[in-house]
């Protein structure tokens, strides 16, 4: 399956997640399937709150009403998109990396309905941006934006790099200015003796040798798409929520070079997660 791949529950977040998405399908031209998973154990509270009885079969039927209700109210019949309607009898994590492993997108809200599971970001959501072998986009209720730059976090690493050939291509969708941001630091925080020596002028050089190198690597001819590359002194997570202050979508690779790239995901990109004022394209390492 190609296109993408959105995941509803009945809630505000899953709404705002599937009309972003069937907006994306519009731009690529793509058929969006839209995924709601329960069981008789779990479901959303939109789906248990309205099921009669605790069998399969009256579970599935309200799951199949609150899913055609979340397409009704977020579908545009002026701008009609393929959609195909699915619902999933298990793990809703486990179902939508499934139906992901062979789409071109999975979008996912920062939230759900589950109030066990209401921390900073949802449990399914976390789970499809670790796990994910395609790029995942995040969203929440209040996120809109159809206009703005596409802004993405750049540190000389593949995965950066594979995240502005991403970005570069949904700029190129959008008609989008491509805002390509690298950070540095010269002086690490707590060592500031050690480096009085440090030629900051050289340093800023080999700062902007990095942006320009992922740029002619991650973007090539730029033909006729408007790119801005910002080279920012301080922290990567900052410089990114703030270029992304009045950006339509941030793009971030799932780790970079820092001291989390142990891990399935950086610092950076679980804080823009959780802090960006427009949807996140996680783009996954390759695996």
């Amino acid at each position: 399956m190609s296109g993408i791949v959105v995941g509803v529950d009945g809630s505000p977040e899953a709404q705002g997640a599937l009309r972003w998405a069937l907006r994306e399908a519009r731009l690529r031209d793509a058929t969006v399937t839209v995924l709601l998973a329960c069981s008789a154990d779990e479901s959303p509270a939109s789906v248990a709150g309205m099921t009669p009885g605790p069998g399969a079969h009256d579970v599935e039927t309200t799951a199949r009403h609150v899913l055609g209700t979340a397409i009704r109210g977020a579908a545009d019949p002026r701008c009609p998109v393929p959609v195909v309607e699915r619902v999933e009898y298990r793990d809703a994590a486990e179902a939508l990396l499934a139906a992901a492993g062979s789409a071109d997108l999975l979008v996912v809200g920062r939230h759900g309905m589950n109030p066990v599971r209401r921390i900073l970001m949802g449990s399914v959501s976390a789970e499809c941006v670790h796990k994910a072998m395609t790029p995942v986009v995040v969203t929440h209720a209040s996120q809109v934006p159809a206009h703005g730059a596409v802004v993405v976090g750049v540190d000389g690493s593949h995965l950066s790099i594979e995240a502005l050939r991403f970005a570069a291509r949904e700029a190129r969708l959008r008609g989008a200015v491509l805002r390509v941001v690298h950070a540095w630091t010269p002086v690490p925080v707590g060592y500031p003796a050690v480096y009085i020596g440090v030629d900051f002028e050289a340093a800023e050089k080999a700062a902007r040798g990095v942006l320009d190198a992922c740029v002619a690597a991650g973007v090539g001819d730029r033909g006729d798409l408007a790119v801005e590359d910002l080279l920012v002194t301080g922290g990567a997570t900052p410089a990114l929520l703030s270029a992304a202050g009045d950006a339509q979508l941030l793009v971030v690779g799932s780790r970079g070079h820092g001291g989390f790239a142990e891990l399935l995901l950086g610092s950076v990109s679980h804080q823009c997660l959780h802090h960006a004022p427009c949807p996140v394209a996680v783009v996954p390492a390759v695996r």
